[in-house]
């Protein structure tokens, strides 16, 4: 488990601490790159075997609930991740199912995400808001200007603003694909990861519910 904070403003996410986390060697085992197993990491969120952060303060919430991990966000975008192993020579899929429990519907001020390939303050996002807009941003630093807004990206979707969606990621051979409920909006160029941590960021305001992340290898 990996806390994340950052500014909803310029909605990037930096490690509140500044620091890396390393996973408790109990969950370790279960994230390692295994070539024998197709499932690289799974988690439905039925208990906290992956000690994913559970806590109550002035930036989040944070809660394992009824097979649902709950991450609210109460003033600035706010993120958790796990350290995840992947052979990026390999095709992979990257996939959560997740609902926008509450908060605005703005996507350019008030987005979540899915990120993936993170390292520190780099990292890969796949963004969405219940306006229905996603996106996918290429960031290395704290601040906007820092990130990159993919050509052709930015899309209106039939994202279900009051439910749950699927977002999946694809690489298969070089190439990127992006997915909302199984449909395809975009695709781009594999491009290698800057580190191995994959995880949720609820913007501000904003709270999320998420059924599972899986990994697995295609």
């Amino acid at each position: 488990m990996k806390t994340i904070t950052g500014f909803i403003a310029l909605f990037t996410i930096i490690n509140c601490f500044g620091q890396a986390v390393t996973p408790p060697p109990s969950i370790a085992a279960s994230q390692m790159d295994t070539s024998s197993h197709r499932v690289i990491f799974f988690d439905d969120f039925n208990n906290n075997k992956n000690d994913w952060l559970v806590a109550d303060n002035k930036h989040e919430i944070a809660k394992i609930d009824g097979g649902f991990y709950y991450l609210t966000s109460l003033r600035h975008a706010y993120g958790e991740a796990q350290e995840i192993k992947i052979d990026t020579r390999k095709d992979f899929e990257i996939e959560a199912r997740i609902k926008i429990v509450s908060g605005n519907s703005d996507h350019k001020n008030y987005y979540s995400m899915l990120f993936w390939g993170r390292k520190a303050m780099t990292s890969y996002y796949f963004t969405f808001a219940k306006d229905g807009f996603v996106s996918v941003e290429i960031c290395d630093g704290k601040n906007q200007h820092d990130c990159i807004t993919k050509n052709g990206s930015l899309q209106k979707t039939m994202l279900n603003p009051d439910g749950f969606n699927v977002y999946m990621i694809r690489k298969t051979g070089n190439t990127y694909s992006f997915f909302v409920n199984g449909t395809q909006f975009y695709e781009m160029p594999f491009t290698p990861f800057f580190g191995n941590l994959i995880g949720f960021g609820a913007g501000r305001k904003i709270s999320l519910a998420i059924d599972y992340l899986k990994v697995i290898y295609l």
